[in-house]
């Protein structure tokens, strides 16, 4: 590979690295958001059930002026459901929130447990291919010895040499050498 081929291939990463930043961002900003707006509807819940206690109190001042008219209980229980509606209705917002946080986490962890898995996995295939680089270096010199060997063992058992026949065969060793070292320097230039 090309050191230009590999300088486009290393961005990708780091471009992968960005979009995991960009994607958190951006669940923190949903976050965010969604605790503002359960904060908002909090306060509007308390500014309902204040203003319910203020309209309690007012039937209650006036059911006393009036005469004739009994003290409802009625409103004190009126008042009590109210409360009670209002911390539900708060106590399900606080749940909203904390399940976007759990989802939200969870989108994170997510991200961050693929960019691992990618990274564990692209350690591994670069181990996994190194490996088989260096059994097929292996056989590559293999090959040359192989080579070496039967030249040598034509030239004493057909006792060519010094003739024609064993330029042809020292052309040929040298052939192979010349493959097997181009064969393996572009191992290394793949790996490296």
């Amino acid at each position: 590979m090309t050191p230009a081929a590999k300088m486009h291939r290393e961005p990708i990463m780091e471009e992968r690295q960005d979009d995991t930043e960009f994607r958190n961002q951006g669940v923190d900003l949903f976050l965010h958001g969604m605790e503002r707006i359960a904060e908002m509807q909090k306060q509007w819940i308390d500014v309902a059930s204040q203003h319910n206690a203020e309209t309690v109190e007012f039937f209650k001042k006036a059911s006393s002026k009036v005469p004739g008219l009994p003290r409802l209980p009625v409103l004190d229980l009126a008042s009590g459901a109210m409360k009670g509606y209002a911390d539900t209705q708060k106590a399900t917002i606080d749940f909203a929130v904390e399940q976007g946080r759990v989802w939200s986490n969870s989108l994170k962890d997510r991200a961050a447990t693929v960019r691992k898995s990618t990274e564990s996995t692209t350690n591994v295939a670069k181990e996994t291919m190194e490996r088989s680089f260096q059994v097929q270096k292996k056989a590559l010199e293999h090959t040359a010895a192989q080579t070496k060997a039967l030249v040598d063992a034509t030239r004493r058992q057909f006792g060519i040499t010094g003739s024609q026949a064993d330029a042809l065969a020292e052309t040929f060793e040298r052939s192979v050498d010349t493959v097997v070292d181009a064969q393996k320097e572009l191992l290394d230039l793949v790996t490296h």
